[in-house]
């Protein structure tokens, strides 16, 4: 097995004994839901590797370097199970740092009905197939032998937030205050887009660090030791991503810097291997 592929079979099932283990009471129904989707992941590497033993070993090796695409997010939905209720101290801690930080933003709801707050709201959007366009960037500069240091350090910079993730249960930012979906009826059309999807996908908790910046942080500094040119544009969005996250409140400031530098930390410790 790839080490991509421990990993991904590997963390849910380090989830799901964590929700047994855990001292916090969770409901058996959350327990049972995380333990469900370890044994998704489980069950999806392992029919796959069958199914590629049957294929030409060029076709498998395609199909393995994508398979952790489908399988991405399903530590994401383990770790909302976690969340129970939000810490008002952890979050008023995380606010008084935005407001020292950003005065004139942390007060907002979110982005303005603007062509800027459209842009900040379309860049936030891209945090959700970065991973896979950041894969096929990976082939298109002729780098696929590359992708599984690709996938180790975009898993473990973002797998590291969703481990850390339970120990800083808080709302986002911008469900603070009573604003709830009150300011999707005058928000630019990026928004209300982005609203939807999170209240149809998300957790309705932060991930900390933010894993959207960790994994597009992730993508961005992998790509920048292969291709300078492609690694360029892909830090670019990343940054977009963030200012979209800190300014559409979808993030704390503190939620984004860390991310950025777990996934710093993650690419600068396994260099040398690239």
């Amino acid at each position: 097995m790839r080490i991509s592929e421990w990993i991904q079979s590997g963390f849910p099932v380090l989830l799901a004994l964590a929700a047994w283990i855990t001292p916090r009471a969770l409901a058996l129904r959350r327990r049972l839901t995380i333990t469900v989707l370890a044994a998704v992941a489980v069950l999806v590497v392992w029919v796959a590797l069958s199914i590629c033993s049957h294929l030409q070993p060029d076709t498998a090796s395609i199909v393995r370097d994508w398979m952790p695409v489908p399988l991405f997010l399903i530590p994401y939905w383990q770790t909302g199970q976690f969340f129970v209720r939000p810490n008002a101290a952890i979050e008023r801690r995380l606010l008084a740092i935005d407001e020292r930080l950003l005065p004139g933003i942390a007060n907002k709801a979110g982005t303005d009905r603007t062509g800027v707050g459209l842009f900040l709201e379309t860049a936030y959007l891209f945090c959700y197939p970065l991973v896979p366009l950041g894969l096929l960037a990976v082939y298109v500069t002729g780098l696929r032998e590359k992708a599984g240091g690709f996938w180790f350090v975009v898993l473990v910079a973002t797998y590291l937030c969703y481990a850390i993730t339970p120990f800083v249960p808080a709302l986002p930012p911008r469900s603070l205050g009573g604003v709830g979906d009150v300011v999707d009826r005058t928000a630019n059309k990026g928004r209300i887009f982005n609203r939807w999807i999170l209240r149809h996908g998300s957790i309705h908790a932060i991930s900390f660090p933010s894993a959207h910046a960790a994994s597009a942080f992730a993508v961005a500094f992998v790509l920048l030791r292969y291709s300078l040119a492609a690694g360029a544009i892909f830090l670019l969005i990343a940054i977009a991503i963030s200012l979209g996250a800190i300014i559409g409140r979808y993030h704390y400031a503190l939620d984004v810097v860390l991310g950025l530098v777990v996934s710093l930390v993650v690419f600068l410790v396994n260099y040398r291997f690239f």
